[in-house]
Parts: C-alpha cells; sequence; structure tokens
C-alpha cells in the first residue's frame, strides 16, 4: 500500500479495551499507543474509512499526532478503513500517514479497501485453517486442502489439486470447474474415472447446453443430490447412463461478479454423500473461493497500480512494462509523446476543476483500437503503437484529439513528436528520448509561428 499510495508509512493496526498495536508496519518502528491517541480509535468505533488532509487542523490530534517532535510524530494526513469480518465486527484498521499535507479521495480509498479486503481473506484463512485442522477424523485431508490456500495456484489448478486429494476419501466419477456466464457455461477443469470419461460427452452435452436442470441446480448455493433418477429435472440420458448421485457447491466472487461452480457426479450405487464427505466437498469448495477471491483483489491491485486516476489511461509504470513486453516480442513500434499546450491558461481563467475536465477528455479522445494511450503526468501523455510505419495515423489522432477539446470550449492545443523502433531508435529509451527532443522542436515551432503571425508576417 506504501508503494501504491507513495506514503512513507503504513500499516495493520489491531484494537482491544484499551490500546491499538502494529500487527504489521511500514516505514515505522513496531509498537502500540492508548485507545483514543491515533484517528484509528474513530475509524474502528465508526465502522467507516477516513481520511483526514491535515492533523494539524483537527482538534483531536493537533496537540498529538500533528505535534513536532518531542511532543508527537510531526503527522499530517492521515487515511484509515476499517478491517470488519462478515458480522460487521471492525478489529482494527487498515491506515497510511504522511508528514506531508496529502489529499486523497475515492481512488485511495477503493485501494486501501481492496487491500482491507486481503488481510481479512487472510484472517479469514487462518481461521478456516484451524477450524479445520481441528474437525475430528478429517483433520489432515483439511489441512491439505487448507494449504492449497497458501500456495501460489490458479483457481484451475487448486481445484484439481483439491480433488486429488480428496479423491481418496470420497467416490467419485466425474468432477469439474465450471464457469457460468450469461451466455453458458464453460469447463475450466476436470477430472473422470473410466466409468466417467465413457459418458463424458453426454456430461459435457448436458452441462454445456444449459438444461433446465443445469440452470435451476446453478441458483443454488451447495446442493447435494443422493437420490439423482428421483430428482425433479432430471436428464434421462443421464439416468440411463447410470448417474445416482450429484454435487453442486457454488462459488461467487461479488467483487468481479463472476460464478463458479464445484460439481460432482458418481455412476452405479455409491450410497448417499456422507456428512463427512460433504464437509470434504465444502472445505474444498472454501479452498477454491479464497484462491478465487484472492486473485480479484491482486488483480484490482494491479490495474490500479498501473491506471492514472484522473483519465482512466495507464501510467508511466504502465508504458514502461509496455515498451519492455514490445521489446522482447522484437516487433517494431512507435511511440509519440504528447504536451497539451494551454493548461496553465486554463487552471487560471477557468479554474482547475476545467483543468481536469480537459485532461480527461483529451485523454478520451486518444483512446484507439490500433494504439494504447498513456498519461506521463501533468498535460504530458504518450501513445505506443505495435507497428512502424504509424506517424501520419498517430499525428492524426492527436490532431483530432486537440480539435475536439478546442470545440468543446477549451483554448487547448498540442504538442507531438514521435519516434519509431527501429527505424529511428535501437530501443525504447532511446525512443522516448528522440520522441520527446521532437516534441519540444514542435512546440518551439509552433510557437514561432504564432509570434510571426502575431506580427502580421
Amino acid at each position: 500500500m506504501a508503494r501504491v499510495l507513495d506514503v512513507p508509512y503504513a500499516a495493520i493496526n489491531f484494537m482491544d479495551a484499551t490500546r491499538q498495536w502494529a500487527k504489521a508496519c511500514h516505514g515505522m518502528p513496531p509498537g502500540s499507543v492508548p485507545r483514543g491517541f491515533a484517528p484509528c480509535d474513530w475509524v474502528v468505533e465508526g465502522g467507516e474509512a477516513m481520511i483526514i488532509d491535515d492533523m494539524a487542523q483537527d482538534t483531536r490530534f493537533a496537540a498529538t499526532m500533528a505535534a513536532s517532535p518531542p511532543t508527537g510524530p510531526g503527522l499530517h494526513t492521515y487515511a484509515g478503513v476499517p478491517l470488519k469480518t462478515e458480522e460487521g465486527l471492525s478489529l482494527g484498521t487498515l491506515c497510511v500517514l504522511d508528514h506531508q499535507v496529502r489529499h486523497f479521495g475515492a481512488r485511495e480509498l477503493e485501494v486501501m479497501a481492496a487491500l482491507a479486503e486481503v488481510v481479512m481473506d487472510e484472517l479469514a484463512l487462518r481461521s478456516s485453517t484451524r477450524e479445520l485442522t481441528l474437525a475430528r477424523d478429517q483433520a489432515s485431508t483439511l489441512r491439505d486442502l487448507a494449504q492449497l490456500m497458501q500456495r501460489p495456484l490458479t483457481a484451475e489448478d487448486t481445484a484439481h489439486q483439491a480433488i486429488l486429494i480428496l479423491k481418496d476419501r470420497l467416490a467419485f466419477d466425474w468432477f469439474g470447474l465450471l464457469h457460468v456466464t450469461p451466455t453458458g457455461i464453460s469447463i475450466m477443469q476436470e477430472l473422470t474415472s473410466s466409468r466417467g470419461q465413457e459418458h463424458l460427452r453426454l456430461l459435457h452435452t448436458h452441462l454445456l447446453n444449459g438444461t433446465p436442470t443445469t440452470s435451476e441446480t446453478l441458483e443454488q448455493h451447495n446442493l447435494f443430490i443422493d437420490h439423482y433418477p428421483g430428482s425433479a429435472h432430471a436428464s434421462a440420458d443421464l439416468i440411463r447412463a447410470g448417474v445416482q448421485q450429484a454435487a453442486w457447491l457454488r462459488l461467487f466472487h461479488v467483487s468481479h461478479d463472476q460464478t463458479f461452480v464445484l460439481a460432482l457426479a458418481r455412476f452405479g450405487d455409491s450410497g448417499p454423500w456422507t456428512p463427512e464427505e460433504r464437509t470434504l466437498l465444502e472445505a474444498a469448495a472454501h479452498t477454491v473461493q479464497v484462491v478465487l477471491e484472492r486473485t480479484g483483489h491482486v488483480q484490482t491491485l494491479e490495474r490500479a497500480a498501473l491506471t492514472d486516476a484522473l483519465t482512466g489511461l495507464g501510467n508511466r509504470r504502465a508504458l514502461d512494462m509496455a515498451l519492455d513486453e514490445a521489446a522482447q516480442s522484437g516487433q517494431p513500434y512507435t511511440v509519440a509523446i504528447i504536451d497539451l499546450d494551454g493548461m496553465k491558461r486554463i487552471n487560471d481563467t477557468l479554474g482547475h476543476a476545467s483543468g481536469d475536465m480537459l485532461l480527461r477528455e483529451f485523454a478520451r479522445q486518444l483512446r484507439c483500437p490500433a494504439s494504447s494511450a498513456y498519461r506521463l503526468g501533468g498535460d504530458e501523455y504518450a501513445l505506443l503503437h505495435l507497428q512502424g510505419g504509424a506517424e501520419e495515423e498517430l499525428l492524426r489522432l492527436v490532431a483530432q484529439a486537440a480539435v475536439h477539446v478546442r470545440d468543446a470550449g477549451y483554448p487547448a492545443s498540442a504538442s507531438v513528436g514521435l519516434a519509431s523502433v527501429p527505424h529511428d531508435a535501437p530501443d525504447a529509451t532511446s525512443a522516448l528520448r528522440t520522441a520527446d527532443q521532437r516534441m519540444y522542436a514542435h512546440k518551439r515551432e509552433r510557437k514561432a509561428n504564432r509570434e510571426v503571425s502575431a506580427v502580421g508576417y
């Protein structure tokens, strides 16, 4: 979090009745303080995120947190989000602090909230592991499932490993991890016995065609069918094939609105699902669920770290990564550096809100399928076209973007410089330098032309 938000201090704090202590911290020594000394106490009490741009202006903390050493740590900016259990209990906070006055907003809170969910996932993982390993007669199997959550596996690999762990503890003929979308069902992972292999095409047809049995069953969270031939919407084909039991365990990732299902089928007379088998399958589903959620949170953080908060374009880090990938591919590419002229005048005459609107509108016009757009900071942008000989296309795109913002009422224009690899430069660093130099040359040329026009030549 300290790296993504560019702050010197970050901490995970827990609370008890009298104190607040750092479970993990960056940039500061671990320790504890009495409750009420720091803003985290207010976050826990209120159960809501809190941003304080300058604690020196807050009477609660001006004489403590914002006080200069040795009276206090001399901190000004604070932002914290609560660490909440599923029951809504606030255990502590995830917070950042800075000696400088900072102005955090929705984007920073979104990043912090995503990280707070990761923290709570880890706490839930610890709790689940403890509960699983204490389960009578199933301790070793459940411990193996819990340890899967610690490994750097994809959801598909986790599901596969989980069912391999369970295959000696329960009978099944077909297992699948399904991804359910509005347009249909895809099978992400599956494992079959020899008997299941005989009917694999029939199982696929039944699932992928989305029969009423499938669609209605998928609405259930956990469903164990002990006598499949007697179920209301059983498939006659699957009954003839010998399916006797089925299980559906629904996984739902709220953050990304995706539904997954662990599904099993048993042929022949294996008997109903026992309580022990249900517990093991629910534990396997929980393992895959945790991995899915963790993957989603990591993807959210990765997107935040590579995205410019104001415009939604990629940032400088994203451009560097794209250039590295282009270099590794060995294909030619063209890079453009763009400077949006007129920002200072707009900020001075129309206000900074109008300046931000201009930056966003210009960025929106730079988006096109053929190239990738980035905001490097301030009023500077970049375009990357993964082909050579794209100069005219990129120049036309920038010119159209400049015309659009002027038509929208912003007295702005754009200077641009381009360079291609390997035609103009041997590598990305040289190409960026060349494009930057050409952009400034273009800016000087345009300025000189305006001066000439002003004196009537």
